[in-house]
């Protein structure tokens, strides 16, 4: 079954919410890249207020996403998605205003809120379709995701050259038209709202939000894996993070990490679907989150060794090389980690479940950058320190995440062969 075959698959509301998945990253890189820039050389703000303005983007994403989610099991997906929709447009508008130091905190909390609340609600609105197993479907959610951050930058730059109004109104407008079409093309269907009805109240009846903090709390076997899992978000941001530092370090050229970025999105978007089904024939999902951490922790063994290229065509060999792997670590690994954690829910306060593992994500993305950093900063130590560090950081993940399994298993069969001993 191709990817197209797929896709026409599915039910008319998950092949709107894949072109949404794509929109969304679209209209993200058309404006988030270049947002830094405009602040510091055409508003002329410090480095410190851009930084802190960031920074609140980024926290009022990660650190609500378990309000996020946990809002999302309590009112439904759908009202949560078309809530996050309007709020991510209206705040991408509100950088019109920049040169407000208030609105343009307004602005930024907005943006990232809104990504608090439609991530896990979209999340757990991918894991409960029915017509592809759930890791094809993280799969196809990749492809879209990775294609509208592969044209992102470049329809913003395009945008960027006629003027940065235009780049904030245009990178909105995905936002806002997907909230029309979440609310008026895409079926409520009557035993869904019947189901969500019965959840929330049972919710309601058992203590609501935290009965369903609870719920997680108690599910010690999500929160190994999660902790675990912090493992692959510390390497995930490394191709954005610390292979640019790599190559400013070594004087390269913007094109390089281009290059890099750009190899990463066009192997992932022709190769991730097939992939996923390719691994769903052999091994359990749980072995090929190990393998494919793994394979991105060892990609970084490509910069070790001293090439003898310097310019040319062969010049981009290591980075090549690197890219692959690190693609192919993340195409084996991200759609069973993704389709892992709805299992580990049993269909119980799915969004919250989401909303507890991007808390672990995000605590492994500043881990991961940190790391690094101070790898950087004690390079006179090494010059290869960080690739060191992300190495053990994947082969360690990787043996947790074996080791987990092991034990899960072992709890599993014990708890079917004990009834019979009573």
């Amino acid at each position: 079954m191709s990817i197209f075959t797929s896709y026409f698959k599915l039910t008319a509301e998950y092949r709107w919410m894949l072109i949404a998945a794509f929109v969304f990253n679209l209209g993200f890189y058309m404006l988030i890249p270049f947002l830094a820039g405009y602040l510091k050389q055409d508003l002329l703000l410090s480095a410190t207020l851009v930084g802190v303005v960031l920074g609140v983007r980024s926290f009022c994403q990660q650190g609500l996403f378990l309000v996020g989610g946990l809002l999302a099991d309590l009112f439904g997906e759908k009202k949560l998605i078309v809530i996050g929709c309007l709020l991510r447009a209206i705040g991408f508008c509100l950088f019109l205003f920049a040169d407000v130091t208030a609105i343009l905190f307004l602005a930024a909390f907005l943006t990232g809120f809104a990504g608090a609340l439609f991530t896990p609600a979209a999340q757990a609105y991918f894991s409960k379709q029915q017509v592809l197993s759930r890791a094809q479907m993280f799969s196809l959610v990749g492809v879209a995701r990775n294609g509208g951050e592969l044209l992102g930058p470049v329809c913003g730059l395009l945008l960027l050259n006629i003027s940065f109004d235009i780049l904030c109104i245009v990178s909105a407008l995905p936002f806002a038209m997907f909230a029309v079409v979440f609310t008026l093309l895409i079926p409520q269907h009557q035993k869904k709202q019947q189901s969500d009805k019965a959840n929330v109240s049972s919710s309601s009846k058992q203590g609501g939000v935290k009965a369903m903090v609870a719920g997680v709390l108690s599910n010690r076997e999500f929160l190994k894996f999660s902790a675990v899992m912090a493992g692959y978000f510390m390497l995930i941001n490394q191709i954005s993070f610390a292979i640019p530092m790599h190559i400013v370090n070594q004087q390269g050229a913007p094109q390089d990490v281009a290059w890099v970025l750009t190899l990463c999105a066009v192997i992932s978007i022709f190769l991730q679907f097939p992939v996923t089904k390719l691994c769903e024939r052999w091994l359990s999902p749980k072995q090929w989150i190990s393998i494919g951490i793994a394979l991105m922790g060892v990609s970084f063994l490509t910069l070790i060794p001293s090439w003898p290229y310097s310019q040319g065509v062969l010049y981009y060999l290591p980075l090549s090389l690197l890219a692959v792997i690190f693609t192919v670590g993340t195409m084996v690994s991200f759609p069973f980690i993704m389709s892992q954690i709805s299992e580990l829910a049993k269909d119980k306060s799915v969004a919250t479940h989401y909303g507890f593992f991007y808390l672990f994500a995000g605590v492994g993305l500043i881990a991961g950058s940190s790391v690094v950093g101070v790898a950087f900063d004690l390079s006179n130590i090494s010059e290869h320190l960080a690739w060191y560090c992300l190495i053990f950081i994947g082969l360690i993940t990787a043996i947790l995440n074996t080791l987990l399994m092991s034990s899960a298993t072992q709890e599993d069969e014990s708890q079917t062969t004990s009834p019979s001993t009573h």
